[in-house]
């Protein structure tokens, strides 16, 4: 998992251990049964501005002090058409700032740093990769529904999120049902808008393994999706992450591992311009 860095901050960081322009008013838009894909028919960019924040809470012992993290990181994520009508996601000029606090809420160090870009290969129009670490981001990020939808019709979009677990990788299953909530106006486009469940929280512990764990994700999100020229316009995104190790041990002479962790994310991404 080393594309996209600093989204991947929310991901490894459990692996490893894993609206502008004021009020928007509904539109009415004659518009059923309408399949949502990208229009990849030619090669162009789709340039977006990105935002995310990010709070981190981490445990390393029971009982312990929690150390504190809050990271913002803004830049460009760009949809290059290719010729072969798939697209290169591009994560760019990523500016990173940090702060880590102490026990007391007073912030320790301060970082900022600008992280390499980073490429996301062949993204199909119905916003898929076929790889299963970049499929879960950008079905949390930029997802479209696999099926045409009516008005209040809703479709499910399977992600599944690795943890490990003291050596054994395990995951974490479930989805971001996306309901077609209608038509808004945002940047002056007419967008489908898509309300999303996020809830990936179907985790089962083998019965073999020893210790206590949890992995679990929910959020909420509004997408809009511009079904005109069949490009993303914008998206708003809250996704809490949450993870608990306790190794333990049968061994009397080991206390196993001891980790409880939670990242809180917010991303705002908005269409800039096409070229």
């Amino acid at each position: 998992m080393k594309a996209f860095t600093l989204i991947l901050i929310t991901i490894s960081f459990f692996f490893s251990l894993a609206c502008t322009g004021g009020p928007r008013k509904p539109i009415a838009k004659n518009g059923k049964n309408v399949k949502f894909e990208w229009d990849f028919s030619r090669e162009k960019k789709f340039v977006y501005t990105f935002h995310q924040t990010v709070n981190n809470e981490m445990v390393h012992t029971k009982g312990g002090a929690v150390d504190k993290m809050h990271m913002t990181g803004d830049g460009f994520l760009t949809v290059k058409v290719k010729a072969n009508k798939l697209a290169d996601v591009i994560l760019s000029d990523i500016l990173l700032k940090s702060i880590n606090y102490d026990q007391d809420g007073k912030p320790t160090k301060e970082d900022e740093m600008e992280l390499p870009t980073n490429v996301a290969q062949d993204m199909k129009p119905d916003g898929s990769f076929g790889e299963r670490n970049v499929d879960l981001l950008f079905g949390i990020l930029l997802p479209l529904p696999l099926k045409t939808l009516n008005t209040g019709e809703s479709d499910k979009i399977a992600l599944q999120i690795p943890f490990n677990a003291n050596g054994s990788v395990l995951f974490s299953k479930g989805f971001n049902t996306l309901t077609f909530k209608g038509y808004e106006s945002l940047l002056g486009r007419t967008c489908a808008v898509f309300k999303g469940i996020i809830d990936i929280s179907d985790f089962k512990v083998p019965e073999e393994l020893y210790g206590e764990y949890e992995n679990y994700s929910t959020g909420e999100a509004t997408y809009y999706f511009d079904t005109d020229a069949r490009c993303y316009v914008g998206a708003d995104i809250h996704w809490v992450m949450n993870a608990i190790m306790d190794s333990k041990s049968n061994d009397e002479t080991h206390s196993g591992m001891y980790m409880d962790s939670k990242s809180d994310n917010v991303f705002e991404i908005r269409l800039d311009r096409i070229e």
